[in-house]
């Protein structure tokens, strides 16, 4: 069976990056004992990725690059911001330094509601620095591994949108 429309793909991988200034970086894998697991057409990935598996088969390797482009974009300045300290206190007006600090992530709301999620990337004596771009835009990513399994979706996957695993839901 080949990977189309409609097909859960299992797959075991390696991704590096670069920005063009560094050497391939290895930073995720997924090995045999864990293969990674998506429904065609709902792995949240960029297109570029289901397009170049669609047609490969249980057993065949892959070995592909993906502009940052075409992935997920040049870092963008505008999606770097100041966020005022008092964001960040708790109802005493203590600054939460435990869960703001440099490298972690956040998950902060804009004005009609909706969540954003953001990397600490600097503190201020007023403000602190956040990243809202994607951690991987501004970088190609290369993929090289090998299709563990493709079949067919069944009708509870494709309803929500994800793969089940083993026995039904795994939310």
């Amino acid at each position: 069976m080949i990977i189309a429309p409609e097909k859960v793909v299992g797959l075991t991988f390696e991704l590096r990056v670069n920005n063009g200034n560094t050497d391939n970086r290895l930073i995720e894998t997924a090995g045999s004992d864990n293969p990674f697991y998506y429904l065609v057409g709902q792995s949240g990935l960029p297109p570029a990725f289901e397009t170049a598996l669609m047609g490969l088969d249980a057993g065949k390797k892959f070995d592909f690059t993906i502009d940052m482009l075409e992935a997920y974009g040049p870092v963008e300045q505008e999606a770097i911001m100041d966020i005022p300290n008092a964001v960040f206190t708790d109802p005493s007006g203590a600054f939460d330094a435990e869960n703001v600090s440099i490298g972690k992530f956040l998950y902060l709301e804009d004005e009609q509601g909706d969540q954003h999620r953001g990397k600490v990337i600097g503190l201020q004596a007023d403000t602190v620095t956040m990243d809202f771009n994607h951690p991987l835009a501004g970088f190609n990513l290369h993929f090289s591994g090998e299709i563990v399994e493709v079949r067919t979706a069944e009708a509870d996957e494709l309803a929500h949108g994800h793969v089940h695993g083993p026995g039904g839901h795994h939310h």
